[in-house]
């Protein structure tokens, strides 16, 4: 069934969970959702097509019906007043709020774990182990991995990896991985994940030279916003983001470790008094 947790337009996870729930059940119809829930089937249809919203009143049922735990539920309700509202403020709080939500979910990384983040390997290599059968031979581990490893390297990422109970033994010599997200909890002010992302981003220049084109997508945009839209604009990226993991799990044959950099940041100073009077020149690269 659908996650509430990887959305962010709860009409799109309703939508979802209706048309999964009618494959199991095929009495599942807007007919019957609306009698469960006191809300017009033909409003329903509107609502899955994100043409209108529910009434506050009717979440309650809406939860109930999807069979919510409380984490969810408030997730739901909250999910609920962000696609709602139209206020700034408000937006930018309800989206954190979600975020905190999500955070419940993943595994936060202590302190003494942030070594993980030490080297781009430990990350790539992690990755690898989980799409490689035989993973026994460290050797070819290390150059699997794109640009190679050292075997030295290798181990130093595995033993990493194994201390922090981020692989186990497969019982033939090899690895598995365990804990699928991990995460930094946020804005942690650590030197070890400001190098993770320096280590990648320059990883993503060189790769201008390394790889073929039709190996990978290298773009730059530079484009003018309102201060006040920044909210809006990481919500976007968030989004995205969890929107292409969302697609790559569902990947049946996973066969190659890719990294993504979205990096946004400023090329000017804020401007007192701008001009409002012209459009914007947005240029892609």
């Amino acid at each position: 069934m659908p996650e509430v947790l990887d959305y962010l337009e709860y009409r799109e996870f309703l939508r979802d969970w209706f048309v999964e729930t009618k494959k199991g059940s095929p009495f599942t119809s807007y007919r019957y959702l609306g009698q469960k829930t006191g809300v017009d089937p033909a409003w329903l249809v509107r609502v899955f097509q994100k043409e209108g919203h529910l009434n506050e009143s009717t979440l309650p049922a809406f939860i109930r019906i999807c069979g919510l735990d409380d984490r969810r539920a408030e997730y739901f309700k909250t999910l609920y007043r962000f696609n709602k509202t139209k206020a700034k403020q408000a937006l930018s709080e309800l989206y954190y709020r979600l975020m905190e939500l999500r955070s419940m979910e993943t595994r936060v990384l202590s302190t003494p774990e942030l070594s993980y983040f030490g080297s781009w390997a430990c990350a790539a290599l992690r990755a690898l182990i989980g799409i490689t059968k035989d993973t026994s031979d460290v050797g070819k581990l290390a150059k699997g991995l794109n640009p190679p490893i050292s075997q030295d390297e290798a181990r130093s990422a595995l033993g990493i990896l194994k201390q922090l109970g981020l692989v186990v033994p497969d019982g033939n010599g090899g690895w598995n991985i365990t804990d699928q997200i991990i995460s930094t909890g946020g804005e942690v002010k650590s030197q070890a994940v400001r190098d993770f992302h320096r280590h990648t981003l320059e990883l993503a220049q060189e790769s201008i030279d390394r790889h073929k084109p039709e190996e990978r997508d290298i773009s730059s945009v530079v484009f003018t916003a309102d201060e006040s839209d920044l909210p809006e604009i990481r919500h976007r990226i968030e989004e995205f983001r969890r929107g292409l993991l969302q697609f790559a799990r569902q990947s049946e044959r996973a066969d190659r470790v890719y990294a993504l950099n979205i990096a946004m940041f400023p090329l000017s100073d804020k401007v007192d008094d701008p001009d409002t009077g012209g459009s914007p020149q947005n240029k892609r690269v």
